[in-house]
């Protein structure tokens, strides 16, 4: 996922402390998340997130969780609001 704002004096959506708890308890301690990456590019104006999920279970459980699904509407409300633009891929590996 890449995200791209107009300028560095827009912050980055930041999820709630209760959903990084959530996230971190649900997907990461349990395995069915084994990989997250955060890389900003080096003028501040562009960030990619990379998640791996080990199998199509965890994935789907992750696309369905309503936890999951509330922080995806506010940071894409807040994108729109602010002016970021979000391009999403999918890839099997």
């Amino acid at each position: 996922m890449t995200f791209t704002r107009p300028s560095t004096d827009i912050p980055w959506f930041e999820p709630s402390d209760i959903f990084k708890t959530y996230h971190m308890e649900t997907y990461v301690n349990t395995g069915k998340r084994t990989l997250g990456v955060e890389t900003e590019s080096e003028d501040g104006l562009t960030r990619t997130w990379v998640a791996v999920m080990p199998d199509e279970e965890s994935k789907q459980a992750y696309a369905q969780d309503s936890n999951i699904q509330g922080m995806f509407n506010a940071r894409d409300l807040y994108c729109v609001q602010n002016s970021i633009s979000l391009t999403k891929e999918t890839e099997e590996l």
